[in-house]
């Protein structure tokens, strides 16, 4: 056997053994995630500015036209994210921020 085959089965051998180790493990975090802008302090008056974000759940009917409810995460801590939109979102928008450069990001614009 040639010595970049060994390599290669090797190398295969491996990552099949780290993936079956990580195929029982949830999920640590996500690209994005789902929440409900809130006041800890001060609501912010302008757009362009953090908000305090719960992060939450959906629930409610899984049907056409139903309607939504929002449930606080269990064991969630409250979130800031930034507003790229152009407009001030009211005290309990839902919004979905997503992560960008190690913030939290989202866009409302009315």
């Amino acid at each position: 056997m040639d010595e970049p085959r060994l390599l290669r089965e090797r190398l295969a051998a491996t990552q099949a053994a780290l993936d079956a180790a990580q195929a029982d493990q949830a999920l640590s975090s996500s690209a994005a995630v789902f929440g409900v802008t809130t006041t800890v302090n001060t609501y912010p008056t302008t757009a362009g500015a953090f908000y305090a974000v719960t992060p939450s759940n959906i629930n409610g009917s899984e049907t056409e036209g139903a309607a939504a409810t929002y449930v606080t995460a269990t064991g969630a801590a409250i979130l800031y994210a930034w507003n790229a939109g152009m407009a001030v979102p009211p005290n309990g928008t839902p919004i979905v921020a997503h992560a960008v450069g190690g913030r939290w990001v989202f866009r409302y614009d009315g």
